[in-house]
């Protein structure tokens, strides 16, 4: 499959044009509309002091529940590529590993989890995990880019995404949803909420919400091997409740709870690109997680506000996958990778903010403090299994040649404290100053057997034997880290249509070892700082919203990871990570959205980036000097509009596309720019929907991962990719009761 090669490149009168939109903070526009919008403010839970979203000092995408369901979004992955510079990696069924402008993990093999972008549901830490990102029933979804690290620490120095659940509510109210369309979709939703009346306590009534949703589709292969067409499909179960209590009218107690279920199949590469696959023993990927926060919020002392908020997540994973590909065949490569993954989290928040009565320095500046225990652990067993038998008697039941079994165990404490304080200088004017310290501390310890037999070849090149081995590697590693973060925004609200921020943040990101590795130089990689430069200007003309954002992020000892292979077995991959010199990370993200008429929106979203690296790699599989960082494209777009008429009819035409971008560190394989339609048509009642619709309408072939091997089957080094999905036809229905 070829690709086209056309970029975006910043070229000198780009970065012109681009230089001069600061002047906007310097001078709005006068021929506005005379009187702001009325639409319901955005409140960003993902905030410390969860702020309007007009006041956000941070470049943000803040999607809320009418527009999920306007788009047709059921999985926060329906999202990320329609987001300004945020990107994934299609390394599994569903989007676990994120990049936020062209920061992010592609995958996770080592079991030692060192997120760059956090992933949180309902103030429950699911990084790196994030299967379970089901959007039925919910409030709205946050991605913020840039580093998060004052409040979230070491695991979003590349941003955040937060989802936050619709919450309970005083008046009864019922929600059904159902979906159908090819591929075997078949999805089913239901939601209820509404006041436990059993305890009338008048305006202090307990409140409750419950959601269940059910998702099974065929993952759009075709397996030839075994005449299947789900060995890629998804079985999904999600539920989440909500109880909402007040022990008074000073003290509110907040319960969410999470369950999900995906019993998902992986079987998504072929030997030709195509949705065709002839694996014989197809993988799974699944996730099990049962997840619970308790909120406190205490308004009794007229000083201050005491917040406190309790997590726990326990989660169970199986990752599997066929490494050939095809079908066993004894003159060929032939193995399976299975794995198991075990882990629990539990996170403790307390934070106490000013009130109006106790703000500092004569009545001009709110403060808040707060500190954060973390607690992760996670265990790991590996399963690997290789033959390559050149025509000796190496039957399917018969011993392999490769074998290694993997257990590990790692934890991560982390202690931190924060703080943050909002100078007003003037009634439109505020300093915000922000800083955390955490103290991070892991430990990892892992058993890897390797047992099979190594070839020996004639002077041909030809193999005429093999000999049996078997031994054990032992890793241990504790290394305790003392990381440091903060932030210096200045707010200019000129008016109740502008704001305007400038500001500079430190994130971090903790070091971390390697494993597997003959070079002992590089067992050890260091903590990851990076200052990002950022300035906005979000405005509002009455009928027209718009967000810009200038980023310029260096980083300084960034980390890059990549993979070599195995000394007696080229199919197994040996993961590691590096520092480098050094990184910069730049462009611009901006968001408009105007109503050009009561009944017609149009919107535009656009992401820009360039990427540069500098350093000399310790193994030299790295090949990211001088080039740009992996999953990182030049631009991004999402343009569009939606028709909504009185009488019903609803309409919407959306156009995505993205650069060609980098797959990977250790190669210089490329996707390509791509183009994605999606259209849908409904009719709309106060209490009934249905919507007749279609993604990617053209049926675009596009690539979400991608790799460069060798198969050792004649065929040579060349390019995998993981497509996505292809054109997908459906309808659904919504009734509310």
């Amino acid at each position: 499959m070829s690709y086209p090669s056309s970029r975006f490149r910043i070229k000198p009168l780009h970065l012109a044009l681009l230089g001069s939109l600061p002047g906007l903070l310097l001078t709005p526009i006068a021929n506005a509309a005379d009187t702001p919008s009325t639409l319901a403010p955005i409140t960003v839970n993902a905030d410390l002091r969860q702020v309007d979203q007009q006041q956000l000092t941070a470049s943000a995408t803040i999607v809320d529940d009418m527009e999920l369901q306007d788009r047709g979004a059921t999985h926060f992955g329906d999202l990320l590529l329609q987001t300004p510079n945020v990107n994934f990696s299609g390394q599994s069924s569903r989007p676990r590993h994120l990049q936020i402008r062209g920061m992010g993990e592609r995958d996770e093999y080592t079991g030692a989890p060192n997120p760059s972008v956090g992933f949180a549901i309902d103030s429950i830490d699911l990084s790196g995990i994030g299967m379970a990102g089901s959007l039925f029933d919910v409030k709205q979804v946050e991605i913020l880019r840039g580093p998060q690290s004052t409040r979230y620490g070491a695991s979003a120095i590349a941003g955040l995404v937060n989802i936050q659940s619709n919450e309970p509510t005083a008046e009864g109210e019922t929600l059904l949803e159902t979906t159908f369309g090819s591929d075997q979709l078949r999805e089913i939703g239901l939601a209820n909420s509404g006041a436990l009346s059993a305890i009338d306590r008048g305006e202090l009534t307990p409140l409750y919400r419950f959601s269940l949703f059910k998702h099974d589709s065929d993952g759009f292969r075709t397996n030839k091997t075994l005449n299947r067409t789900d060995t890629n499909g998804r079985d999904e179960t999600q539920a989440r409740g909500a109880l909402r209590w007040w022990a008074n009218s000073d003290t509110q107690f907040d319960l969410n709870l999470l369950y999900a279920n995906l019993n998902n199949g992986y079987d998504a590469f072929s030997r030709d690109n195509s949705f065709t696959t002839r694996s014989d023993e197809p993988g799974r990927d699944t996730q099990k997680t049962l997840a619970g926060a308790f909120k406190v919020t205490w308004t009794g002392n007229p000083n201050y506000q005491l917040t406190s908020i309790t997590s726990y997540a326990d989660s169970n994973a199986n990752y599997d996958y066929d490494v050939d590909w095809q079908a066993f065949d004894i003159e060929k490569t032939n193995g399976t990778y299975q794995s198991n993954q075990q882990r629990q989290n539990f996170n403790q928040d307390f934070r106490w903010q000013s009130t109006e009565a106790s703000q500092l320095f004569n009545n001009s500046t709110a403060w808040l403090v707060g500190l954060n225990l973390a607690y992760l652990e996670e265990d790991n067993k590996r399963q690997e299994r290789s033959k390559t038998c050149y025509g000796f008697q190496c039957p399917t039941e018969g011993p392999d040649i490769f074998n290694a079994d993997t257990t590990s165990q790692f934890t991560n404490q982390k202690l931190g404290l924060y703080g943050q304080l909002d100078q007003s200088i003037t009634a439109n004017k505020t300093l915000t100053y922000a800083l955390r310290v955490e103290q991070n501390r892991k430990n990892f310890r892992q058993t890897k057997r390797e047992f099979g037999a190594a070839f020996e070849y004639d002077n041909n090149g030809d193999p005429v034997s093999y000999e049996p081995y078997d031994f054990d590697v032992n890793d241990r590693f504790s290394p305790t880290e003392t990381l440091w973060g903060g932030s210096i925004t200045y707010t200019h609200r000129y008016s109740e249509r502008h704001t305007a921020f400038a500001g500079v943040t430190r994130g971090f990101k903790a070091g971390g070892f390697n494993t597997g590795l003959d070079d002992n130089e590089n067992t050890q990689f260091d903590a990851e700082t990076l200052y990002n430069y950022e300035i906005g200007l979000r405005s509002n003309y009455g009928s027209l919203q718009t967000a810009t954002t200038l980023f310029y992020m260096d980083r300084q000892n960034p980390q890059f990871d990549g993979y070599t292979f195995n000394a007696f077995d080229r199919n197994e991959y040996i993961f590691f990570t590096e520092n480098f010199d050094s990184a910069q990370h730049y462009g611009l993200e901006t968001q408009l959205d105007w109503q050009a008429h009561p009944k017609l929106d149009l919107f535009a979203h656009l992401g820009l980036l360039k990427t540069e690296i500098k350093g000399t790699p310790i193994n030299t599989d790295l090949i990211v000097a001088g080039r740009e960082a992996a999953h990182a494209p030049n631009y991004q777009y999402l343009v569009g509009g939606q028709y909504r008429h009185g009488n019903g009819w609803f309409a919407r035409l959306e156009v995505q596309g993205m650069d060609a971008f980098y797959f990977d560190n250790v190669h210089n394989e490329r996707s390509g720019a791509y183009t994605l339609v999606n259209s849908r048509v409904g009719y709309e009642t106060g209490d009934f929907e249905v919507y007749v619709w279609a993604k990617n309408l053209t049926d675009e072939r596009y690539a979400t991962r991608g790799y460069f091997f060798d198969h050792f089957d004649g065929d040579g080094e060349r390019q995998y990719v993981r497509l996505g999905d292809p054109r997908q036809l459906g309808i659904t229905t919504r009734l509310r009761f």
